[in-house]
């Protein structure tokens, strides 16, 4: 039996395999982690040899590192790749000849998502064999490098269904991947500002400090899938409302994080599905 693939990632990936941008991508990505990975390491190394640490704190360390590294390196590269999916179709004027194929809009949405993300795919597995000097030094198990790879997945496919709704809303790639970016940074930063002020406010006026909701919009909720000494961050800003207790007892915050990002990343291909049928007529922007 053949295993029947998305038509567009079949075609778009074949694609991007010959185009040399994608090996040099691959080389400037590897370059650029494994640069700062070595940097640190050296830096580290330094303590090592005056008995300051020891090889597997260091290995800890350089593992801490490069998980952050790399997550805001993919996380700020999804936008780059998604944001002009359909855009893109539509600036080279083959984005009828595309909603005339036998394709449903849910499969032209998911295949340009999918083919948008297998360079970040490669990307992160091409990594790995950099996690190899940590391993070397110890401090980290198998299973930690297994759960930041599927925190990397997680990131890539879910905010990138966000920017790939934006990218169907808009008929030029300039307006939607500035927009996507604008979104990331709140996402991102804006939340994380917005919670602490809050916090901030109550305290400052003695005040139980609200649970932090906003956080749950935030990628680095997932931090405690895989550093679960987050939770304190979290118990701390919340004024010991985390963990739960009550009916959500035993609910982890990344638990609800991811739940929360999944079902609105679905909302957003499912209007980005409605936005290329060519059945629907509509108003876009751009």
């Amino acid at each position: 039996m053949k295993l029947k693939l998305n038509p567009i990632l079949t075609n778009e990936s074949r694609l991007k395999m010959r185009n040399w941008r994608t090996f040099v991508l691959v080389a400037v990505y590897l370059t650029i982690l494994g640069g700062l990975g070595i940097m640190f390491f050296a830096t580290n190394y330094w303590s090592f040899q005056y008995g300051g640490v020891d090889l597997a704190q260091i290995g800890r360390n350089l593992f801490v590192f490069l998980s952050i590294i790399q997550f805001l390196m993919i996380y700020f590269i999804v936008p780059g790749f998604t944001s002009n999916s359909i855009t893109y179709e539509r600036e080279r004027q083959t984005f009828d000849l595309l909603v005339c194929t036998q394709l449903t809009p849910m499969k032209i949405i998911s295949g340009k998502l999918l083919a948008a993300l297998n360079n970040v795919v490669l990307l992160i597995f091409a990594s790995l064999p950099i996690y190899g000097l940590v391993f070397l030094l110890g401090g980290v198990t198998l299973g930690e490098l297994v759960k930041l790879v599927l925190i990397y997945l997680y990131t890539a496919f879910v905010y990138g269904g966000y920017y790939t709704f934006i990218s169907s809303k808009f008929k030029k790639s300039q307006p939607a991947v500035i927009i996507s970016y604008v979104i990331s940074l709140m996402f991102l930063g804006l939340t994380m500002i917005i919670a602490s002020i809050i916090a901030v406010l109550f305290q400052a006026r003695n005040l139980p400090l609200p649970f932090p909701y906003i956080l749950l919009l935030n990628p680095g909720s997932m931090a405690e899938f895989l550093y679960p000494e987050v939770r304190e961050f979290f118990n701390s800003i919340s004024g010991g409302k985390y963990p739960f207790s009550g009916v959500f007892q035993g609910v982890k915050f990344w638990m609800l994080s991811g739940g929360i990002n999944i079902v609105l990343s679905g909302l957003c291909l499912y209007w980005a599905s409605r936005e290329v049928n060519p059945l629907r007529q509509s108003k876009r922007s751009g």
